[in-house]
């Protein structure tokens, strides 16, 4: 199965290169106009088919794409891929605005093509076992860094997404009402707050990138148990009046933890197997016009 990738950039190094060169049954094609990049990734990996012009990777026969280009690149990008009929996998978000990735997401499904992005999150297994807590009525997510406010479009897109995906993903519940506050100074967001409201409970998600430090901690919280997870690894339960901790595999490789073996193994296998239906378009779009939505309240 030909697999392209288009951009080499940090999550490409880090996450994408080494679980894709070492997967069984499919041909690698990377494609960057950095010659310089593509002749060390094809080194390191041993990659044979390279390209740094975009139309030769059209016409290579590939079945899909992962895209790590810049985000202001997505959307061209990935209106060719659809239009050469290749599904894709994009790094969040998949363009800075609502109105253009929810056009790109209605594209793909009237094509029927997979149009994946990358919250790889979800696929973490410290916050599958979050799952687990039965009957939540509270869920609180902090994702903080040091020293990097930003504009606010690029805050929301860019990284507090991952904290609204969570979120979502987390509380199972209808969302009644939706609380935004931030602190914006000189044009630059430097904290904000998102509070999601259900008769059921409430999830509450924090990012300050003025906090002097790099942390995410996740709490999910129900009548009979507090669960909680800190940097996407340590879990640790409170539960009838003890403290329990999970421990963690010191074996078990930090891209696994982190969740990208399995998005990807769950990517490729909906290209392997046409037959199985992706249902994930709308919990995509979902986090995105959330964010649009956010980003709109900040502006005023």
């Amino acid at each position: 199965m030909k697999i392209g990738m288009i951009g080499i950039g940090d999550i490409a190094w880090k996450a994408y290169l080494p679980v894709l060169s070492q997967t069984k049954g499919i041909e690698l094609h990377i494609f960057t106009r950095n010659k310089e990049t593509l002749n060390d990734v094809a080194a390191t990996y041993h990659i044979e088919h390279i390209y740094h012009n975009f139309e030769e990777l059209l016409a290579s026969g590939i079945e899909a794409a992962f895209v790590h280009s810049s985000t202001s690149s997505h959307e061209e990008i990935i209106d060719k891929l659809l239009d050469h009929g290749i599904h894709v996998y994009v790094d969040k978000p998949i363009t800075y605005f609502g109105v253009s990735s929810t056009r790109l997401i209605e594209k793909a499904k009237e094509k029927g093509l997979i149009l994946m992005v990358g919250f790889n999150r979800r696929f973490a297994p410290p916050y599958r076992q979050l799952t687990e807590v039965a009957n939540p009525n509270m869920v609180i997510m902090q994702k903080n860094r040091g020293h990097h406010p930003a504009d606010t479009r690029t805050f929301i897109f860019d990284d507090f997404i991952h904290v609204i995906d969570t979120l979502l993903y987390l509380f199972p519940y209808t969302i009644e009402e939706v609380i935004i506050r931030g602190k914006v100074k000189n044009g630059e967001l430097y904290h904000v707050t998102l509070q999601l409201e259900a008769s059921e409970g409430t999830a509450i998600g924090i990012m300050n990138r003025d906090a002097g430090t790099t942390e995410e901690i996740v709490e999910v919280k129900s009548p009979d148990e507090t669960r909680k997870v800190v940097n996407v690894s340590n879990i640790t339960s409170h539960l009838n009046k003890q403290i329990l901790d999970f421990g963690s595999d010191d074996w078990q490789p930090t891209l696994e933890k982190r969740g990208f073996y399995d998005i990807i193994s769950q990517f490729l296998d909906l290209i392997r197997n046409k037959s199985l239906p992706y249902t994930g378009y709308d919990r995509d779009l979902e986090t995105h016009l959330l964010a649009e939505k956010i980003v709109q309240h900040l502006k005023k």
